[in-house]
């Protein structure tokens, strides 16, 4: 029991992680690609 919720609390803020990383990397990616787009 006691390793379940250690395990089941990493999975949620790593998963929580990863949305946020997504987040940003799909709105860099979006201004870059705006940016460069534009310079091209």
């Amino acid at each position: 029991m006691r390793s379940l919720i250690p395990a089941r609390f990493y999975g949620y803020d790593f998963s929580r992680l990863w949305v946020a990383i997504g987040f940003a990397l799909a709105i860099g990616v979006i201004i870059y690609g705006a940016l460069f787009g534009r310079i091209l």
